[in-house]
């Protein structure tokens, strides 16, 4: 279900998360020619809405968005997902060169075990979680590698970054939905 917009969900015209797509297309991120698919990675760049660090999340095999959110683990659908975010900023749409599919499964499949989103060092726990590390787990823990090429393993204390994530050899640039501002009623 959509909500209708309102002053603290709003960031894209309402309108267009409303419109449906034929049954033989597939579904587009808003404003993109680009197909929603299983294991895409969405990436936020640093801003008041991420806590000035960014923000990652990935595409479930369900389309629903999984995340590692200061209230826990979280799957939201798209458009609530968006809503989380800034009006008026980006959000990257980055495609896994290779198992997109292991690594949305993973997620799915994990996210109920985050407890507390902290900013937790162990990259073998999933307990303790945030959204970058959460992301690069899906990748470990399904043998595609370390997303930031960095030779981490789940064995080092170490913290992943929201922008080694943009920056993975692990992952294509798609697509940008761009957050447009609220258009003012009178």
């Amino acid at each position: 279900m959509i909500f209708p917009p309102d002053k603290h969900t709003s960031i894209i015209q309402f309108e267009e998360l409303q419109k449906k797509q034929p049954e033989d297309q597939a579904a587009c991120y808003p404003g993109t020619k680009t197909s929603i698919v299983p294991g895409d990675v969405l990436y936020s760049s640093k801003g008041l809405s991420t806590f000035l660090v960014g923000h990652a999340g990935i595409l479930g095999p369900d389309l629903m968005v999984y995340h590692s959110h200061p209230k826990g683990g979280f799957r939201d659908t798209l458009p609530i997902y968006l809503s989380r975010h800034k009006y008026g900023s980006d959000i990257t749409v980055f495609r896994p060169v290779s198992g997109a599919d292991q690594a949305a499964a993973w997620a799915a499949g994990n996210v109920d075990k985050i407890r507390r989103y902290l900013f937790h060092p162990r990259l073998d726990n999933i307990s303790y979680n945030y959204c970058s590390k959460f992301i690069w787990q899906a990748f470990w823990y399904t043998g595609m590698g370390d997303l930031t090429a960095k030779g981490m393993t789940d064995e080092v204390v170490r913290w992943i970054y929201p922008y080694q994530i943009k920056k993975s050899n692990l992952l294509e640039l798609h697509a940008k939905i761009r957050l447009n501002p609220l258009k003012k009623t009178m």
